[in-house]
């Protein structure tokens, strides 16, 4: 093969290119073997039911370097008495570390996204919607642990079902996503070794559902966000619990990516959509990532939003981190990932997406009350719902608490006061001052299944009355409760 081949994978693909070959025989697909041109993008979606990567020929088409690539570097040209290392699917060790791809100081740092706001709107409040959410979590939760087990033993696994449920999840995130946080957050007290996945492709959807990407996309965004870490159950558990791996052991880590393409590959899953996520959701921006390490738009988008999810839960949860970080510094590590881990404009969307401050997070006010978040307001994120409580020294004011809506600044301020909180009027603005550790407020958990099932305009008089019983109405306590509703 000479070298006006070109080797590029399917997504990068362009109407007026020339396909001079393809990643298998010619025979076993429709087109023409003398080669043809990409004229529309249906050409691209029919290539992309057969193929992987394909051979251009720069000379009879256009080349990648005519289109939108801001990478610098020589691509990967291909001869016929030459395979390259990535033909084989083996990781070269020597690429450990930063890419020889990189960008170029005046580099577009931006990923091709289209925004289409509030094309999803919230159509059920939280209270009513947490039973639809609790059975689609058990639900995904059980498919995901099912087919684990299946593909472990070699098998192929229920497609179908574990769509099902996916579909589930998302209609529930689209109804309303907050639902879904709190089910997971309160699931953290009893996590199983799945929840990084679920937890992950919760953060993944909801970002899709913030910027409009149809039923299809986000099917394949959550799906391939669920299953892509399947691969691992192919390491020895000790290498992934390692945080200090050699250079070898690094090699052999990472390919736990391949492992996953390669599992769901075996068990006849068919949707390349999903398997071509996974490919590439180790990938980074600035060429870092693993296991090709490709740059800039040589990374799908549904990908990178994988990466940006998972990493997102990783600085979150301490069973992935070690140090967990509460939201705020977490979409502040993120924010510094922009433009070299992650394109800086999927960075932006995806904090506007989570919020600074997601369900479950525990805040303290202006006031010096502290609080916990119950919703978000979606064009307010830095003005959420939230359950003010009492004064956690004074035992008789135990589990009391009364709901606001910062958005809303006269009513909090006014409900604050008859709380009894003297500062409500003090204070010149009414807002956040900082996210704070959750054990340190000395919560118990026992008072948050009662918080998510009351509706948020409940009166604050018979907020004070209810909740101040709480306690005794849980006295099995809340991991009970949470053994019975997702182990039972």
């Amino acid at each position: 093969m000479s070298l006006k081949q070109l080797k590029i994978f399917i997504h990068e693909l362009k109407v007026g290119m020339f396909v001079s070959a393809l990643d298998k025989p010619w025979a076993e697909t429709p087109f023409p073997i003398q080669g043809f041109v990409i004229k529309s993008g249906a050409d691209i979606s029919r290539v992309k039911a057969y193929c992987d990567y394909v051979f251009v020929d720069i000379e009879k088409g256009i080349s990648p370097e005519d289109v939108d690539s801001p990478v610098i570097g020589a691509r990967l040209r291909v001869d016929s008495n030459k395979q390259s290392a990535d033909d084989s699917g083996h990781i070269n060790s020597a690429n450990i570390g930063p890419s020889k791809h990189h960008l170029s100081v005046g580099a577009d740092i931006k990923s091709n996204l289209r925004v289409k706001p509030h094309v999803y709107k919230k159509t059920v409040e939280l209270a009513k919607e947490i039973p639809a959410a609790r059975g689609a979590m058990n639900n995904v939760l059980g498919c995901l642990t099912m087919a684990t087990r299946q593909m472990a033993r070699g098998g192929a696994f229920n497609q179908d079902q574990l769509q099902a449920s996916v579909d589930e999840m998302i209609d529930s995130v689209i109804r309303c996503p907050d639902a879904f946080i709190w089910l997971l957050r309160l699931r953290s007290k009893d996590a199983r070794s799945h929840d990084h996945s679920v937890r992950s492709s919760l953060w993944a959807t909801q970002f899709g559902r913030h910027i409009g990407l149809d039923l299809g996309q986000l099917r394949d965004l959550c799906q391939a966000t669920l299953l892509k870490d399947i691969g691992r159950i192919k390491l020895d558990p000790a290498l992934l619990h390692n945080q200090n791996r050699d250079s070898d052991q690094e090699v052999e880590y990472r390919s736990f990516v391949n492992h996953s393409v390669e599992q769901l590959r075996s068990s006849g899953f068919k949707n390349r959509s999903v398997i071509n996520i996974i490919k590439f959701h180790c990938e980074r921006f600035d060429g870092s990532g693993f296991p090709k390490g490709c740059a800039g738009n040589r990374i799908p988008m549904l990908a990178s939003v994988v990466g940006i999810a998972t990493e997102f839960d990783r600085l979150c949860n301490s069973r992935e981190a070690g140090d967990t970080m509460v939201p705020s510094k977490a979409t502040s590590r993120l924010y510094q990932l922009r433009g070299s881990a992650f394109a800086e404009n999927l960075v932006v969307e995806f904090i506007q997406s989570v919020g600074l401050y997601p369900a479950g997070t525990m805040v303290e006010l202006t006031t010096g009350d502290q609080g916990m978040v119950i919703e978000q307001n979606p064009r307010s994120r830095l003005a959420p719902r939230l359950a003010v409580f009492k004064n956690r020294m004074d035992r008789a004011d135990q589990g009391k608490y009364i709901f606001i809506d910062l958005k809303n600044e006269q009513q909090a301020r006014e409900r604050l006061h008859r709380f009894g909180q003297r500062r409500a009027y003090d204070v010149s603005k009414l807002a956040i001052v900082r996210d704070i550790e959750p054990d340190s407020f000395g919560l118990e958990y026992s008072l948050l299944e009662n918080l998510i099932a009351r509706p948020f305009n409940t009166p604050v008089n018979e907020l004070l009355m209810g909740s101040a019983d709480s306690g005794s109405q849980n006295k099995g306590g809340f991991l009970a409760a949470l053994k019975q509703r997702f182990v039972g």
